[in-house]
């Protein structure tokens, strides 16, 4: 499934790269587009119950890193000469774990999957040229809407439920290489949620434990520019 909707969104927008002019134009654009293909490792930052210790089936846990990879749509304004407005809309997968040990040492690993629409709004400072190359730095805020939350799963006994809305602060570097008909540009990003995702289970063993927990997420990315 998400292999399907990955192509589909690609073969959507791919038309609109071979359509964009000459890269050496763009200081005469103010608006144009592109697309963006990316990988992540994602985890969550838990804050655990004080009351752990004293729980009847769990001793301890941490988060795990997982991997996934996203898809998005570029739209990049250009106001002044060193600042861009972008928005990137996102379809985005990702797979985050915690790993539990209960009473008996046994160790039991939960994957929470996710599918998210997100929608970063950033600013990016570029430095000059240095012939067909420029270094810059991004930064801004994203919303993101979990499409797979399970925050409604009536029998959840064994999941972590999850709340279905996230927002982050996002910030980054990347550089611009021009070639005759678009831009590539490799970025690497860094964002932390700052909405608490736990929500309150005091019935599920491995959600109760949980009192606050944050997303966490490491993207590489390779824009592709017209």
């Amino acid at each position: 499934m998400r292999k399907q909707v990955a192509f589909i969104l690609l073969m959507i927008v791919s038309g609109s790269i071979a359509a964009q002019f000459n890269v050496h134009e763009l200081g005469r654009k103010n608006i144009y587009f592109g697309i963006a293909l990316g990988v992540n490792m994602a985890d969550y930052k838990v804050i655990h119950q004080p009351q752990l210790s004293e729980n009847d089936s769990i001793r301890y846990f941490k988060p795990k890193l997982g991997p996934g990879f996203n898809l998005g749509i570029i739209a990049n304004y250009q106001f002044h000469r060193y600042f861009d407005l972008r928005f990137i809309p996102t379809l985005s997968f990702s797979d985050k774990s915690i790993e539990y040990e209960d009473l008996n040492h046994s160790i039991v690993k939960k994957t929470v999957s996710s599918i998210y629409l997100d929608f970063p709004l950033l600013l990016r400072f570029k430095s000059d040229p240095i012939k067909d190359f420029r270094i810059y730095v991004v930064a801004g805020v994203r919303y993101d809407f979990d499409l797979a939350s399970n925050v409604k799963a009536r029998k959840a006994d064994d999941l972590i439920k999850v709340s279905r809305n996230d927002a982050a602060a996002e910030y980054g570097v990347g550089f611009m290489i021009y070639f005759p008909y678009f831009i590539l540009s490799p970025e690497i990003k860094v964002s932390h949620g700052f909405l608490n995702l736990a929500v309150p289970s005091q019935g599920l063993i491995y959600s109760r434990v949980i009192e606050r927990m944050y997303s966490r997420t490491f993207t590489l990315t390779l824009n592709l520019e017209g």
